[in-house]
């Protein structure tokens, strides 16, 4: 803790799967108000709300029962999730998130009280109960709302505010709940790292070129009696060289003394748990029962023109470093050391910006060997500690890469940019054609992905993929969406870690590469206030 009060004062000084941590999926109601499209702002207390429900068929699905059908994970990972040859699923899920703001007048209109809930199911699942994610069986009457958000937002003076409470925390330097969710996945890190729900304090200061972004979060306590928790600091800013560039930085350092108690359910967290398996981070192997986990990231990113404002291109990119180390008694277990890195380009050919061609590139380093040298050099993310704990979404995947498009289910082949600790070489190639400018919206994507280290007997290649879909904006704010995408499997998956043998007892393992995996789907989204 001594480590951790020193980070602490230097960055001041200068049961069961939860799916609170997906409400970054759908686009964030709130950046409707407070700042770009203000309403009522006299009124004290104000409502918003996001309305999904997309019926979806594929051929891959949670094969163990117990999940019901729902399951956060990496496909072919612990998580059950299988492809077949024969067998189809067909289902239709909703999602309802209602955004809840009371700014009171006799405070002059400087404190805020965010309460942002969920209430998700799918259709025909449960009745007369309670639980999460589940309520549409006949009859429903089914318990089922979970808090996201609840927190209070003091203004002290302008440019100022202090967040306190259940929050939004993300690896971007704008303000979570003042900024369109399209400017999240072009800015900063993309979510790629930390995009999720955390308790603790936020201070940020914004200028007219600039802002900085300081946090301590709690992610978990355990035991109130023992030093045994996990909290992460955070220190971030941006500054903006000119009207078309921003240059930003950032420090977030976790210090874990919690030897993987707490965390999702049985599963645990932290780098040794069950949960890394599910997520698709990299799962540190080793005998000791009691060890310490301490990670700084230590990045730098940028972004050009990210609205398409002052020219026809748009330009971001990031560069992450994480290192540290796990500690047991009397040794160092593991020391850390890999790195991430993005290039995003962005085209318009046309008059609006639904007339763009674009290009997106991720690396991350890999491990060849494990522990056997003592140094993981893979990259670690948010995924370690939550399910899941950063969102990948921005790429423009439907299964390589996840989609935003998820209620229920998040079974992409790539759910965290580690990899299984063995790197990620990527790109897709992406346009988008307004057919009707503002109401219907041509896109297609292709993409490949390849690692940078081999699992045991498996290869580089892990597949393509092709999407595409078409956007109807039928009125401002409701559309609806038709998308449908294929994944031709490459070497890696002939992997048993990778294709799920080696989860699977002997005789139900296939011992091949599994079928190619392929979904569609058609959404329905309204955003009200």
């Amino acid at each position: 803790m001594k480590k951790l009060g020193l980070v602490l004062f230097v960055l001041f000084s200068f049961s069961g799967f939860s799916q609170n941590t997906i409400d970054t999926l759908a686009p964030d109601p709130s950046v409707y108000f407070n700042k770009d499209m203000p309403i009522k702002p006299n009124k004290e207390l104000r409502f918003i709300a996001y309305f999904f429900t997309q019926g979806v068929t594929s051929n891959y699905y949670p094969t163990n029962t117990f999940f019901q059908g729902q399951v956060i994970g990496r496909l072919f990972g612990r998580s059950t999730a299988r492809t077949s040859d024969t067998l189809r699923t067909s289902f239709v899920e909703q999602r309802f998130l209602p955004f809840f703001l009371y700014t009171p007048k006799i405070l002059d209109g400087k404190v805020t009280l965010r309460a942002s809930f969920e209430i998700d199911w799918t259709w025909g699942d449960a009745s007369y109960g309670a639980g999460g994610n589940q309520g549409a069986g006949f009859n429903a009457d089914f318990v089922n709302i979970q808090t996201q958000n609840l927190e209070i937002e003091i203004i002290p003076k302008l440019g100022w505010a202090i967040n306190v409470g259940l929050m939004r925390g993300f690896d971007t330097p704008y303000h979570p709940y003042r900024t369109t969710f399209d400017r999240f996945q072009h800015s900063g890190f993309r979510l790629m790292y930390w995009a999720g729900d955390m308790a603790g304090i936020n201070v940020r200061r914004d200028f007219s070129r600039g802002s900085v972004d300081v946090g301590i979060y709690n992610l978990w306590e355990n035991k109130i009696e023992l030093q045994d928790d996990v909290w992460l600091a955070k220190l971030m800013g941006n500054y903006k060289i000119s009207p078309q560039i921003n240059l930003g930085g950032a420090i977030h350092f976790i210090d874990d003394q919690s030897s993987g108690a707490g965390g999702a359910s049985i599963l645990g967290q932290g780098p040794k748990s069950l949960l890394t398996e599910y997520t698709g981070a990299y799962r540190f192997n080793f005998p000791e029962e009691e060890y310490k986990t301490q990670i700084a990231w230590l990045g730098t990113f940028f972004d050009y023109n990210t609205d398409f404002i002052f020219s026809n291109h748009r330009v971001s990119g990031f560069f992450n470093y994480n290192l540290g180390s796990i500690t047991g008694e009397g040794r160092t277990i593991a020391d850390i050391r890999g790195f991430g890195a993005n290039l995003s380009y962005g085209f318009r050919y046309g008059k609006t910006s639904d007339d763009v061609i674009g290009l997106d590139y991720i690396y991350t380093t890999g491990d060849e060997d494990g522990l056997q040298d003592g140094t993981y050099s893979g990259v670690i993310t948010g995924n370690t500690w939550g399910a899941p704990g950063n969102l990948p979404i921005s790429t423009g995947n439907t299964i390589l890469f996840p989609s935003g498009n998820v209620v229920n289910r998040y079974m992409p082949l790539i759910s965290d940019i580690a990899n299984l600790g063995v790197g990620l070489n990527s790109a897709t190639l992406s346009i988008k054609k307004a057919v009707i400018p503002h109401k219907f919206i041509l896109s297609a994507n292709g993409s490949f992905a390849r690692s940078n280290a081999e699992l045991s007997r498996g290869g580089f290649n892990m597949g393509y993929e092709a999407n595409g879909g078409l956007i109807w904006k039928m009125k401002t704010f409701l559309e609806l969406e038709v998308r449908g995408g294929y994944v031709w499997l490459g070497d890696f998956y002939d992997a048993p870690y990778a294709n799920g043998d080696s989860f699977l007892p002997p005789d139900e393992r296939l011992g091949t590469k599994p079928t190619d995996p392929w979904m569609a789907f058609a959404a329905l989204k309204w955003l009200m206030f």
